[in-house]
């Protein structure tokens, strides 16, 4: 009888799955079109939508233009290899990209290296001059280095 109540936890270990090691979900980017023009700084996720907060800029000039309006007076220059972050509207289903003269704009607001916000300003949405950011792949990545 004592042999048969020492097998009850093997076997009740057998029953039970075993749980395989799971990578956290890694969330998608925005996707430039077939023109290069990112039309939304949104992604769908798991839980709904998600915005895009950090972009890098990639323009191959080395300088890119941040405008007051769409195609208006050029308030700043952003060098290349800046990150800056999407300015999004306080509504919850707005979109940190407006159209304007015909082409998609992302709302941004840079850091200056130097230390200081720069005012809101407006860039080309398109991948010629920015990339999006995976802030989810930058945190796992520096999880898995930190290990």
């Amino acid at each position: 009888m004592n042999r048969l109540f020492a097998l009850i936890p093997a076997a009740i270990a057998l029953l039970i799955p075993f749980a395989a090691p799971t990578h956290a979900q890694v969330a998608d980017i925005p996707v430039a079109n077939k023109a290069g023009d990112f039309t939304t700084a949104r992604v769908m996720g798991n839980r709904g939508y998600y915005r895009n907060t950090h972009w890098l800029v990639v323009d191959p000039s080395r300088s890119l233009n941040c405008r007051a309006t769409p195609n208006g007076a050029i308030t700043t220059r952003l060098l290349s290899g800046w990150i800056v972050t999407a300015s999004f509207p306080t509504d919850k289903n707005g979109d940190a990209i407006i159209t304007g003269q015909g082409k998609p704009w992302l709302r941004v607001i840079a850091t200056d290296p130097n230390g200081g916000k720069l005012p809101a300003c407006l860039v080309r949405a398109n991948s010629r001059y920015i990339a999006p950011i995976s802030i989810d792949y930058i945190r796992e990545t520096i999880a898995k280095e930190t290990k």
